[in-house]
Protein backbone atom coordinates (compact mmCIF):
# COMPACT_ATOMS: atom_id res chain seq x y z
CA UNK A 1 0.00 0.00 0.00
CA UNK A 2 2.91 2.50 1.10
CA UNK A 3 4.27 2.07 -2.68
CA UNK A 4 1.27 3.12 -4.30
CA UNK A 5 1.14 6.34 -2.89
CA UNK A 6 4.79 6.78 -2.84
CA UNK A 7 4.46 5.91 -6.50
CA UNK A 8 2.20 8.73 -6.69
CA UNK A 9 4.10 11.25 -5.37
CA UNK A 10 6.98 9.55 -7.65
CA UNK A 11 4.74 10.70 -10.67
CA UNK A 12 3.75 13.85 -9.87
CA UNK A 13 7.27 15.27 -8.82
CA UNK A 14 9.46 13.53 -11.98
CA UNK A 15 8.83 16.67 -13.94
CA UNK A 16 9.56 19.04 -11.44
CA UNK A 17 13.28 17.33 -10.29
CA UNK A 18 14.38 18.15 -14.18
CA UNK A 19 13.61 21.11 -14.43
CA UNK A 20 14.56 22.36 -11.00
CA UNK A 21 18.10 20.81 -12.27
CA UNK A 22 17.98 23.40 -15.37
CA UNK A 23 17.13 26.26 -13.26
CA UNK A 24 19.86 28.86 -12.15
CA UNK A 25 17.75 31.79 -11.23
CA UNK A 26 15.72 32.80 -8.31
CA UNK A 27 13.65 30.13 -5.76
CA UNK A 28 11.70 31.49 -3.26
CA UNK A 29 10.38 30.12 -0.01
CA UNK A 30 6.91 30.85 1.14
CA UNK A 31 4.89 30.28 4.43
CA UNK A 32 1.41 30.07 4.72
CA UNK A 33 -0.72 29.69 7.96
CA UNK A 34 -3.99 28.59 7.58
CA UNK A 35 -7.52 28.09 9.23
CA UNK A 36 -10.14 25.92 7.83
CA UNK A 37 -13.99 27.68 7.15
CA UNK A 38 -15.11 24.40 6.37
CA UNK A 39 -14.66 20.40 7.26
CA UNK A 40 -16.92 18.61 5.02
CA UNK A 41 -17.16 14.66 3.96
CA UNK A 42 -19.68 12.97 1.62
CA UNK A 43 -22.07 10.91 4.64
CA UNK A 44 -21.18 12.46 7.50
CA UNK A 45 -21.73 16.24 8.72
CA UNK A 46 -18.67 17.68 10.60
CA UNK A 47 -18.34 20.42 13.23
CA UNK A 48 -15.07 22.08 14.36
CA UNK A 49 -12.31 24.20 12.74
CA UNK A 50 -9.19 22.90 11.56
CA UNK A 51 -5.49 24.94 11.97
CA UNK A 52 -2.35 24.77 10.09
CA UNK A 53 -0.19 25.91 6.89
CA UNK A 54 1.55 25.39 4.42
CA UNK A 55 5.72 25.58 3.59
CA UNK A 56 6.38 26.06 0.34
CA UNK A 57 9.58 25.88 -2.15
CA UNK A 58 8.67 27.94 -5.34
CA UNK A 59 10.92 26.28 -8.21
CA UNK A 60 10.75 29.71 -10.34
CA UNK A 61 10.00 29.45 -14.13
CA UNK A 62 8.96 32.44 -15.23
CA UNK A 63 10.44 32.76 -18.71
CA UNK A 64 11.19 29.68 -18.81
CA UNK A 65 12.09 28.80 -22.63
CA UNK A 66 9.74 25.62 -22.19
CA UNK A 67 6.78 25.89 -24.45
CA UNK A 68 4.55 24.51 -21.99
CA UNK A 69 4.89 26.77 -19.33
CA UNK A 70 4.80 29.35 -21.56
CA UNK A 71 1.38 28.30 -22.91
CA UNK A 72 0.35 27.80 -19.17
CA UNK A 73 1.47 31.15 -17.70
CA UNK A 74 3.34 28.84 -15.04
CA UNK A 75 5.09 30.88 -12.32
CA UNK A 76 6.55 28.34 -10.66
CA UNK A 77 6.54 24.44 -9.59
CA UNK A 78 6.10 23.90 -5.93
CA UNK A 79 7.12 21.28 -3.19
CA UNK A 80 4.97 21.52 -0.60
CA UNK A 81 4.48 20.79 2.65
CA UNK A 82 1.03 20.94 4.40
CA UNK A 83 -0.02 20.45 8.15
CA UNK A 84 -3.65 19.92 9.31
CA UNK A 85 -4.52 20.00 13.41
CA UNK A 86 -7.64 17.90 13.66
CA UNK A 87 -8.88 18.36 17.35
CA UNK A 88 -11.24 20.26 17.09
CA UNK A 89 -13.27 18.43 14.74
CA UNK A 90 -16.25 16.27 15.65
CA UNK A 91 -19.07 13.77 14.01
CA UNK A 92 -22.55 15.92 14.44
CA UNK A 93 -23.85 12.40 15.10
CA UNK A 94 -21.08 10.97 17.20
CA UNK A 95 -19.08 13.90 19.16
CA UNK A 96 -16.08 11.86 20.75
CA UNK A 97 -13.25 14.15 21.57
CA UNK A 98 -10.37 13.10 19.81
CA UNK A 99 -11.87 11.33 17.00
CA UNK A 100 -9.53 12.45 14.40
CA UNK A 101 -5.74 12.89 14.42
CA UNK A 102 -3.34 15.37 12.74
CA UNK A 103 -2.54 15.41 9.29
CA UNK A 104 0.86 15.51 7.19
CA UNK A 105 1.25 15.71 3.23
CA UNK A 106 3.92 16.20 0.75
CA UNK A 107 3.13 17.65 -2.00
CA UNK A 108 3.94 18.48 -5.59
CA UNK A 109 2.26 21.42 -6.98
CA UNK A 110 1.92 24.32 -9.60
CA UNK A 111 1.93 27.93 -9.74
CA UNK A 112 -0.16 29.48 -12.56
CA UNK A 113 -0.57 33.11 -13.08
CA UNK A 114 -4.53 34.11 -14.17
CA UNK A 115 -4.43 37.48 -14.01
CA UNK A 116 -1.60 40.47 -13.15
CA UNK A 117 -2.63 44.40 -12.78
CA UNK A 118 1.08 46.20 -11.92
CA UNK A 119 2.66 44.17 -9.82
CA UNK A 120 -0.46 42.24 -7.84
CA UNK A 121 -1.16 39.02 -9.21
CA UNK A 122 -4.06 36.35 -9.27
CA UNK A 123 -2.76 32.92 -9.37
CA UNK A 124 -4.07 29.22 -9.27
CA UNK A 125 -2.11 26.77 -7.40
CA UNK A 126 -3.01 22.74 -7.73
CA UNK A 127 -1.27 19.92 -5.96
CA UNK A 128 -1.10 16.62 -4.81
CA UNK A 129 0.79 14.05 -3.00
CA UNK A 130 0.94 11.66 -0.38
CA UNK A 131 -0.68 12.41 3.20
CA UNK A 132 -0.39 10.86 6.75
CA UNK A 133 -3.65 10.66 8.71
CA UNK A 134 -2.48 10.11 12.62
CA UNK A 135 -5.91 8.39 13.51
CA UNK A 136 -8.02 5.53 11.54
CA UNK A 137 -10.80 3.59 11.56
CA UNK A 138 -8.59 0.61 12.94
CA UNK A 139 -6.69 2.75 15.73
CA UNK A 140 -9.62 4.56 17.27
CA UNK A 141 -12.80 3.63 15.14
CA UNK A 142 -12.51 7.32 13.08
CA UNK A 143 -15.55 5.85 10.17
CA UNK A 144 -14.04 8.15 7.38
CA UNK A 145 -10.38 7.18 6.96
CA UNK A 146 -9.05 3.38 6.48
CA UNK A 147 -5.49 3.99 6.54
CA UNK A 148 -2.67 6.31 7.86
CA UNK A 149 -1.63 6.66 4.32
CA UNK A 150 -3.42 8.73 1.81
CA UNK A 151 -3.52 10.22 -1.50
CA UNK A 152 -3.51 13.80 -0.98
CA UNK A 153 -4.62 16.99 -3.19
CA UNK A 154 -5.49 20.26 -3.09
CA UNK A 155 -6.30 23.42 -5.33
CA UNK A 156 -6.75 27.51 -4.54
CA UNK A 157 -6.50 30.71 -5.90
CA UNK A 158 -3.90 33.49 -3.82
CA UNK A 159 -3.42 36.82 -4.46
CA UNK A 160 0.28 37.95 -4.15
CA UNK A 161 1.55 41.52 -3.72
CA UNK A 162 4.79 42.82 -3.24
CA UNK A 163 6.40 44.18 -0.12
CA UNK A 164 9.65 44.68 -1.48
CA UNK A 165 11.90 43.31 -4.63
CA UNK A 166 11.97 40.09 -3.38
CA UNK A 167 9.34 39.79 -0.53
CA UNK A 168 5.76 38.95 -1.21
CA UNK A 169 2.42 38.73 0.62
CA UNK A 170 -0.34 36.78 -0.56
CA UNK A 171 -3.56 35.87 0.81
CA UNK A 172 -5.69 32.90 -0.36
CA UNK A 173 -8.22 30.15 -0.30
CA UNK A 174 -8.04 26.75 -0.74
CA UNK A 175 -9.33 23.04 -0.43
CA UNK A 176 -7.64 20.12 0.03
CA UNK A 177 -8.88 16.20 -0.02
CA UNK A 178 -7.29 13.20 1.92
CA UNK A 179 -8.35 9.87 0.84
CA UNK A 180 -6.39 6.04 -0.12
CA UNK A 181 -8.73 5.80 -3.13
CA UNK A 182 -10.17 2.71 -1.67
CA UNK A 183 -6.83 1.19 -0.82
CA UNK A 184 -8.43 0.48 2.34
CA UNK A 185 -12.17 1.11 3.39
CA UNK A 186 -14.01 2.85 5.29
CA UNK A 187 -12.73 5.60 2.47
CA UNK A 188 -15.17 8.72 3.20
CA UNK A 189 -12.28 10.99 3.48
CA UNK A 190 -11.75 14.28 4.42
CA UNK A 191 -12.10 17.68 2.93
CA UNK A 192 -10.93 21.10 4.17
CA UNK A 193 -11.68 24.32 2.81
CA UNK A 194 -8.91 27.10 4.19
CA UNK A 195 -8.07 30.75 4.39
CA UNK A 196 -4.62 31.42 4.61
CA UNK A 197 -2.07 34.68 4.23
CA UNK A 198 1.35 34.20 3.69
CA UNK A 199 4.48 35.69 3.40
CA UNK A 200 7.13 34.62 0.20
CA UNK A 201 11.10 35.07 0.08
CA UNK A 202 13.05 35.15 -2.83
CA UNK A 203 16.38 33.56 -2.35
CA UNK A 204 19.38 33.50 -4.74
CA UNK A 205 19.81 35.77 -7.72
CA UNK A 206 18.05 36.00 -11.22
CA UNK A 207 19.93 34.94 -14.27
CA UNK A 208 18.83 33.55 -17.56
CA UNK A 209 17.47 30.25 -17.44
CA UNK A 210 19.25 28.03 -20.39
CA UNK A 211 17.64 27.62 -23.61
CA UNK A 212 19.50 24.32 -24.75
CA UNK A 213 18.90 21.84 -21.95
CA UNK A 214 14.83 22.50 -22.66
CA UNK A 215 13.14 19.37 -23.76
CA UNK A 216 11.58 19.07 -27.46
CA UNK A 217 9.55 15.87 -26.71
CA UNK A 218 6.24 15.99 -28.63
CA UNK A 219 3.36 13.84 -29.63
CA UNK A 220 2.60 14.04 -33.11
CA UNK A 221 -0.94 14.99 -33.66
CA UNK A 222 -2.63 11.84 -34.08
CA UNK A 223 -1.55 8.73 -31.73
CA UNK A 224 -2.85 5.99 -30.03
CA UNK A 225 -2.33 4.10 -26.83
CA UNK A 226 -2.31 0.61 -25.20
CA UNK A 227 -2.56 0.26 -21.84
CA UNK A 228 -2.28 -1.95 -18.54
CA UNK A 229 -2.32 -1.85 -15.18
CA UNK A 230 -3.28 -3.36 -11.63
CA UNK A 231 -4.43 -1.80 -8.38
CA UNK A 232 -6.21 -3.21 -5.08
CA UNK A 233 -9.42 -2.43 -3.58
CA UNK A 234 -10.05 -2.65 0.05
CA UNK A 235 -13.20 -5.15 1.44
CA UNK A 236 -14.96 -3.28 4.58
CA UNK A 237 -13.54 -3.00 8.06
CA UNK A 238 -10.58 -5.41 6.98
CA UNK A 239 -6.89 -4.90 5.93
CA UNK A 240 -7.88 -7.46 2.91
CA UNK A 241 -8.15 -6.63 -0.48
CA UNK A 242 -9.47 -7.49 -4.30
CA UNK A 243 -7.29 -7.36 -6.74
CA UNK A 244 -8.40 -5.60 -10.61
CA UNK A 245 -6.83 -5.06 -13.84
CA UNK A 246 -7.06 -2.72 -15.83
CA UNK A 247 -6.58 -2.51 -20.09
CA UNK A 248 -7.26 0.24 -22.25
CA UNK A 249 -7.13 1.10 -25.85
CA UNK A 250 -7.68 4.39 -27.12
CA UNK A 251 -7.01 7.14 -29.81
CA UNK A 252 -4.91 10.74 -28.85
CA UNK A 253 -6.23 14.18 -30.71
CA UNK A 254 -3.14 16.92 -30.30
CA UNK A 255 -4.76 20.60 -29.52
CA UNK A 256 -1.89 22.13 -28.77
CA UNK A 257 1.50 21.82 -26.96
CA UNK A 258 -0.74 21.60 -23.75
CA UNK A 259 -3.87 20.31 -24.33
CA UNK A 260 -4.89 16.78 -26.21
CA UNK A 261 -8.49 15.21 -26.73
CA UNK A 262 -8.54 11.69 -25.88
CA UNK A 263 -11.30 8.82 -26.35
CA UNK A 264 -11.01 5.45 -26.01
CA UNK A 265 -12.13 1.78 -24.25
CA UNK A 266 -11.34 1.03 -20.70
CA UNK A 267 -11.50 -2.94 -20.14
CA UNK A 268 -11.77 -3.92 -15.74
CA UNK A 269 -10.84 -7.58 -14.93
CA UNK A 270 -11.97 -8.61 -11.16
CA UNK A 271 -9.80 -11.36 -9.97
CA UNK A 272 -12.79 -12.06 -7.37
CA UNK A 273 -16.43 -10.91 -7.65
CA UNK A 274 -19.47 -10.46 -5.49
CA UNK A 275 -21.00 -13.41 -3.85
CA UNK A 276 -24.50 -12.50 -2.79
CA UNK A 277 -24.19 -15.23 0.42
CA UNK A 278 -20.79 -13.24 1.73
CA UNK A 279 -22.44 -10.00 1.23
CA UNK A 280 -20.48 -8.00 3.61
CA UNK A 281 -17.04 -9.01 2.43
CA UNK A 282 -17.83 -9.08 -1.41
CA UNK A 283 -19.75 -6.10 -1.96
CA UNK A 284 -18.00 -3.38 -2.72
CA UNK A 285 -20.79 -0.17 -3.01
CA UNK A 286 -20.77 1.15 -7.12
CA UNK A 287 -18.23 -1.32 -7.70
CA UNK A 288 -19.90 -4.29 -7.08
CA UNK A 289 -19.99 -6.80 -9.95
CA UNK A 290 -21.59 -10.23 -10.62
CA UNK A 291 -18.90 -10.68 -13.28
CA UNK A 292 -15.38 -10.74 -13.92
CA UNK A 293 -15.44 -8.10 -16.54
CA UNK A 294 -16.52 -4.38 -17.29
CA UNK A 295 -16.51 -2.82 -20.25
CA UNK A 296 -17.04 1.07 -21.00
CA UNK A 297 -15.91 4.02 -22.91
CA UNK A 298 -14.87 7.33 -22.43
CA UNK A 299 -13.95 10.41 -23.50
CA UNK A 300 -11.63 13.79 -21.75
CA UNK A 301 -9.05 15.59 -22.12
CA UNK A 302 -5.01 15.32 -21.38
CA UNK A 303 -2.97 18.67 -20.04
CA UNK A 304 0.83 18.20 -20.94
CA UNK A 305 3.59 19.37 -19.33
CA UNK A 306 6.59 18.17 -21.23
CA UNK A 307 6.77 14.21 -20.95
CA UNK A 308 3.83 14.63 -17.95
CA UNK A 309 0.27 14.33 -18.22
CA UNK A 310 -2.81 14.41 -16.34
CA UNK A 311 -5.54 12.80 -17.88
CA UNK A 312 -9.02 12.81 -17.20
CA UNK A 313 -12.15 10.59 -18.97
CA UNK A 314 -16.07 10.63 -18.19
CA UNK A 315 -17.46 7.13 -19.53
CA UNK A 316 -19.66 5.00 -20.41
CA UNK A 317 -20.60 1.17 -19.44
CA UNK A 318 -21.21 -0.79 -22.61
CA UNK A 319 -21.05 -3.87 -20.38
CA UNK A 320 -21.42 -4.15 -16.49
CA UNK A 321 -23.34 -6.70 -14.59
CA UNK A 322 -23.73 -4.47 -11.73
CA UNK A 323 -25.47 -4.89 -8.06
CA UNK A 324 -25.96 -1.17 -7.76
CA UNK A 325 -27.44 -0.93 -11.45
CA UNK A 326 -24.21 1.31 -12.34
CA UNK A 327 -23.82 2.88 -16.22
CA UNK A 328 -21.03 5.50 -15.38
CA UNK A 329 -17.67 6.25 -14.43
CA UNK A 330 -14.63 8.61 -13.98
CA UNK A 331 -10.95 8.14 -14.61
CA UNK A 332 -8.35 10.16 -13.76
CA UNK A 333 -4.53 9.72 -13.60
CA UNK A 334 -1.30 10.69 -14.67
CA UNK A 335 1.37 9.04 -17.11
CA UNK A 336 4.97 10.20 -17.78
CA UNK A 337 6.73 9.25 -21.18
CA UNK A 338 9.87 7.76 -19.87
CA UNK A 339 10.46 6.90 -23.65
CA UNK A 340 9.00 8.65 -26.79
CA UNK A 341 6.74 5.80 -27.26
CA UNK A 342 6.08 4.08 -23.66
CA UNK A 343 4.92 5.86 -20.47
CA UNK A 344 4.53 4.70 -16.54
CA UNK A 345 0.94 5.37 -15.38
CA UNK A 346 -1.11 5.92 -12.40
CA UNK A 347 -4.97 6.00 -12.42
CA UNK A 348 -8.25 5.71 -10.62
CA UNK A 349 -11.24 4.71 -11.71
CA UNK A 350 -14.49 6.44 -9.85
CA UNK A 351 -17.93 5.66 -9.59
CA UNK A 352 -20.18 8.93 -8.93
CA UNK A 353 -17.84 10.96 -6.01
CA UNK A 354 -16.62 7.23 -5.13
CA UNK A 355 -13.16 5.77 -5.77
CA UNK A 356 -12.87 2.06 -6.90
CA UNK A 357 -9.06 1.73 -7.53
CA UNK A 358 -5.99 2.82 -8.37
CA UNK A 359 -4.14 1.06 -11.05
CA UNK A 360 -0.24 1.21 -11.37
CA UNK A 361 1.06 0.18 -15.02
CA UNK A 362 2.34 1.33 -18.59
CA UNK A 363 1.14 2.74 -21.42
CA UNK A 364 2.47 2.50 -25.39
CA UNK A 365 2.09 4.27 -28.10
CA UNK A 366 2.98 2.39 -31.58
CA UNK A 367 1.93 4.88 -33.77
CA UNK A 368 2.86 7.94 -32.07
CA UNK A 369 6.01 8.85 -33.33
Amino acid sequence: MYRTFLSLLFLSVLAAGSYAQEKKYSNSIELSPQVSVGVFTANHKLTGTAYGGELLYHINTIDNPSQWMRSMRLKSIDLVFNYKNMSDIKLVDDPREGLFGDSYAVLAGLNVSLFKLNKTELLFSPAFGVGYAAKTFFTNGNPLIGSHTNFTSRAGLKIAAPLSPSTQLTAGIDILHYSNAAVRVPNNGMNTANVSLGIVQSIGKNTAPDSNKVSNFQHDKHSFDIGVNMGRRGVYQSKEGYFRTGLYAGYNFRLSSILALSSGVDAVYYHSVFDPNDFNRTYQSFATSYEHWRIGAALGPDIWMGRLALMMKYGYYLHYNSYRNNHTYWTAGMKYNVLDWAAVQAKIYIHKTEADFVGFGFLFTPLGH
